[in-house]
């Protein structure tokens, strides 16, 4: 779903007027600000959908006792203020839990941002994925594109992107997302 609707960005971006296809105008400029905050929201919401398939997934396949700790932790713990520290008792405890009190609130139903490398790594760590120096290099890559994001919703307008910064980005954005998608097999 993510590459399909990248590629609605690209079609748009390829109607600009504007010199090596840059912006032409003020519409066009303000299309293309627009164009990579949905970036984000495109990449994010593909995030949590694939994530929410990952958890069905592991609750229809796996008995509780074959779970890693971290899913079952997140899962039973996750929505209490965010708790760091567990008893013995307490992480024994979430093998005794029942299966079909495993859902999706307490990985994705929260207010957090998920196109931020370091709510990317919180997030997959959670489940018990956890990633390689390489892959959290090229996690690294989100916080360049959610920084500009960040700075075009909060009406910056000394902000400036170009049509090319956003094809690159959208490349970076859909190698991250493979990435992350293998991971959730």
């Amino acid at each position: 779903m993510l590459i399909s609707r990248l590629k609605n960005i690209q079609q748009v971006l390829k109607s600009f007027t504007g010199l090596d296809g840059e912006p032409g105008n003020e519409r066009e400029k303000y299309l293309l600000n627009s164009m990579w905050v949905m970036l984000c929201a495109e990449f994010e919401g593909s995030i949590r959908d694939k994530v929410e398939e990952y958890i069905d997934l592991i609750k229809r396949k796996k008995e509780v006792k074959d779970m890693h700790v971290c899913f079952l932790l997140q899962n039973f713990y996750g929505s209490k203020n965010e708790k760091k520290e567990f008893t013995i008792g307490e992480i024994l405890g979430v093998y005794k839990r029942d299966k079909s009190k495993i859902n999706n609130l307490n990985f994705t139903k929260n207010r957090k941002v998920r196109n931020k490398s370091f709510s990317i790594k919180n997030l997959f760590n959670s489940l018990g994925i956890f990633f390689n120096s390489q892959e959290n290099t090229k996690l690294k890559l989100l916080d360049g594109i959610s920084s500009t994001r960040d700075s075009i919703v909060h009406g910056d307008y000394e902000i400036s992107i170009t049509r090319k910064q956003l094809e690159e980005n959208i490349k970076t954005i859909k190698d991250i997302f493979r990435m992350l998608k293998a991971k959730l097999k």
